[in-house]
């Protein structure tokens, strides 16, 4: 794709991963011309292009694990399926990358085309003409708020919900909480192969754990919340303001383009969320399923003890004691300890100087870059700017899936990163704040579509805040100010 960047470069520490973008060695300007005309040859067929690949090499391959992951297998028979899951992740980050980077390429293309028809001085407030596009993520959470609009009629599955206990458990007591749960397994059929650890395999899904899914469906039982009428004023919203801006803008060769690109990016915004869905969250689900499997395989034949045990091996250790049989019991104990010995550190937040070559505007607008560490005394701390407003309020640090029970409507969700999975949360948090991210992350996309105030990517938010401080996040500017 031409692009500016030779390569990712990665460094694992503790358990957490790094990556630089070292720029090419031809010069930028000149790189430059010759990426963004690659680019604009797939600007106009992203969305399909993502269509095209989800129905012709994802799911048929999906299809294949699943059946897979219900067979018993031999050592041989797993060896060769491993080795073609690992030929097929090869080729889907192909996919992932054809899909992803043209279209932030054109997220940033759209920006300059407003900056220079409009004269804006903040560029990034044309996303404001891209709210209300409906997409995976926001698929999912209609889903969940249709279940608890269910739950509202009646009595029986309210009260099931709502009151302390097991609510699965509760439910499977009558037969139309059995009903409802059937329902729910439906739906998680299709949505619920996500965790809130994206690319991970270790953390079990909604569609295995579907008290996940019951503790959001239970925040939208506890609040007055309306998604199909607040996503039609999005819409709506959205509306006037690309008339009112056409209206305004002059006639000529500059507000054409614009109108070029800004149809482009109109056409596939939602490819971001849906990306992720079938690429990001379900590759790793249905692999987990099918590894999980092998698993089985290994402690039949006495290598593991466990079939989750298989998460902590390394690929080539796997691949080497299935075609060589010996006990891991050991390496697998050793390597789950420390993996719980790097939960517990504070990583570092980067490792070396920034340098200006590494500034590139894809980079920073998706991973955001290093900020200024922040002294204990200090009063403010920044980040960037990903959904506008000013909310007050008390923090909730949130880890992962396990603690989303823990927000309450109003509360500030401050978290390491928000991907796609976290998006249920939005509709109950009065604002966010992560560790990491830029303002084309998938935690900035989607919280304006709920008008959420955000501030991303500030690496410091979850070292300094904790549960119960209150804090103003000033969306608009990206700064969060302590009390």
């Amino acid at each position: 794709m031409k692009m500016p960047v030779v390569q990712f470069i990665a460094k694992t520490d503790q358990g957490y991963y790094y990556q630089t973008m070292p720029p090419h060695p031809e010069p930028l300007e000149e790189r430059m011309v010759k990426h963004k005309k690659k680019m604009e040859e797939y600007y106009p067929q992203i969305q399909s292009y993502l269509e095209r690949k989800v129905n012709e090499f994802f799911m048929p391959f999906y299809n294949t694990l699943s059946e897979r992951s219900a067979k018993d297998l031999s050592l041989n028979e797993a060896l060769q399926y491993i080795e073609e899951l690992q030929d097929f992740y090869m080729k889907a980050w192909e996919y992932h990358f054809e899909i992803s980077i043209p279209r932030t390429y054109l997220a940033i293309e759209l920006e300059e085309a407003y900056a220079k028809v409009t004269g804006a001085e903040r560029p990034d407030e044309v996303y404001d003409l891209l709210k209300g596009i409906m997409n995976m993520s926001l698929e999912t959470d209609r889903g969940l708020w249709l279940l608890a609009e269910q739950v509202k009629t009646s009595a029986l599955l309210r009260a099931a919900l709502t009151t302390s206990g097991n609510p699965m458990k509760t439910l499977e007591q009558t037969a139309e909480g059995r009903e409802f749960m059937k329902e729910l397994r439906d739906f998680l059929n299709i949505y619920g192969h996500r965790t809130a650890m994206t690319h991970e395999f270790m953390e079990e899904t909604w569609f295995e754990n579907p008290s996940y899914a019951l503790s959001v469906i239970t925040n939208y039982v506890r609040k007055e919340y309306d998604f199909d009428k607040e996503f039609k004023q999005v819409v709506a919203e959205r509306h006037a303001k690309v008339y009112e801006l056409f209206e305004r803008l002059p006639e000529g060769e500059m507000t054409n383009r614009f109108k070029e690109i800004y149809g482009w990016a109109l056409s596939c915004w939602g490819a971001d969320e849906d990306h992720h869905f079938y690429i990001d969250a379900m590759m790793a689900a249905k692999s987990r399923y099918f590894l999980k499997n092998v698993g089985r395989t290994l402690v039949q034949h006495r290598i593991l003890a466990g079939e989750e045990d298989i998460f902590f091996l390394y690929l080539d250790d796997l691949l080497e004691v299935l075609q060589e049989p010996k006990a891991l019991h050991e390496v697998a104990r050793e390597n789950q300890n420390r993996l719980k010995e790097y939960q517990g550190k504070q990583p570092n937040p980067f490792f070396g100087t920034p340098s200006d070559e590494l500034r590139n505007p894809v980079i920073e607008r998706i991973f955001g870059l290093p900020q200024d560490l922040v002294e204990e005394q200090a009063k403010s701390f920044r980040g960037y700017a990903a959904s506008s407003g000013m909310y007050t309020g008390r923090v909730k640090i949130i880890t992962g899936q396990e603690d989303f029970h823990k927000l309450n409507k109003g509360d500030i969700l401050v978290c390491k990163t928000a991907t796609p999975p976290w998006t249920v949360l939005f509709s109950v948090a009065g604002a966010l704040i992560t560790d990491a991210g830029g303002i084309l992350s998938h935690a900035s996309i989607v919280a304006r579509e709920y008008k959420l105030p955000s501030v991303v990517g500030t690496k410091v938010a979850t070292s300094i805040l904790k549960d119960g401080d209150e804090v103003t996040v000033d969306g608009t500017n990206g700064v969060v100010y302590l009390a």
